[in-house]
């Protein structure tokens, strides 16, 4: 009867532990990030999820789309998203929607590096529900990862990095970062004109260069795992200003998805929404608000 009772006690300390690990622990990062707030949104209510890095939650707004033509999108997106990232963004969304079409922004598999920085690849897999997605999340990325001296637990048990911020919380030494007022969409009203680009519109050359191994082995097994669950994905390089290495890189990402049969829309080869590059961007990568508007709606 000792053991019995001992062994509840461990049960229950078990389970007040995995509590506050999933639930307060969790208050401490306070970034609302656009993928935690997706968990928000009722459950099969979105007609699109549109994944990928910060030119989705800049460029696509999606309560204009919603007033023009009726359908509702989810952004699964952050600044620098590992192209790594997306498969597993993709199964964490099919827990909670079924939407008629996935779109997918595939600019950062140009970064032949595939996991940005620490700090950008905790903002995706700390803004996750605590699951074997997660987990096989992080796993991927520290297969991929170059980043010396890697503090391994504290990718699995987010909380050892957060803990001690308490005394910040207490004494109002930290801010919630909340972008979420427009279901993710960021509102840029800067009007910086490119200055070191002397153009009226982006160009974009035939060329193309091989991708490296990492790049190949990470863009297949999406692919592979797109096709084999049946799904409805439209991919999309977004309007901004590429090097020529990126834009050669797309070029043959560009045929590698043409041979499995699914559509690619490059926005850069794209004149009909009047983009205008010295007054709709907010820098060479983004757009403002009135450039994301025109985007909007031609997208739409």
């Amino acid at each position: 009867m000792k053991k019995l009772n001992n062994a509840f006690k461990v049960i229950v300390f078990i389970g007040i532990f995995i509590f506050l690990w999933i639930n307060v622990f969790n208050v401490l990062w306070l970034k609302k990030t656009s993928i935690r707030y997706f968990y928000e949104e009722p459950k099969n209510s979105l007609d699109v999820v549109y994944i990928g890095s910060s030119n989705v939650k800049q460029h696509f707004n999606p309560t204009l789309s919603f007033n023009k033509d009726g359908f509702t999108t989810g952004l699964l997106s952050w600044y620098s998203e590992s192209f790594l990232a997306i498969k597993n963004l993709i199964i964490e969304s099919k827990k909670y929607q079924n939407p008629k079409l996935y779109v997918i922004d595939i600019t950062q598999i140009t970064n032949d590096d595939i996991v940005y920085d620490e700090g950008e690849t905790r903002n995706i897999t700390d803004s996750m529900k605590f699951n074997l997605n997660r987990i096989n999340l992080i796993n991927k990325t520290l297969k991929y990862s170059k980043q010396q001296d890697i503090d391994y637990l504290s990718y699995y048990f987010s909380f050892l990095i957060y803990h001690n911020r308490w005394k910040d919380i207490l004494y109002g030494g930290l801010k919630l970062e909340n972008d979420m007022l427009y279901k993710g969409f960021i509102f840029a009203e800067e009007k910086d004109s490119i200055k070191i680009y002397p153009i009226e519109k982006n160009t974009w050359g035939g060329g193309k260069s091989e991708l490296n191994e990492n790049q190949k082995e990470i863009l297949y097994d999406l692919l592979n795992y797109i096709k084999k669950s049946n799904l409805n994905v439209l991919f999309v390089i977004p309007p901004r200003l590429f090097l020529p290495d990126d834009e050669e890189e797309l070029n043959t990402v560009t045929d590698i998805i043409d041979t499995y049969n699914y559509k690619i829309l490059n926005f850069n080869k794209i004149d009909d929404f009047n983009l205008d590059y010295k007054s709709d961007f907010k820098n060479t990568a983004h757009l403002n608000v009135y450039g994301a508007t025109k985007y909007t709606l031609y997208f739409s």
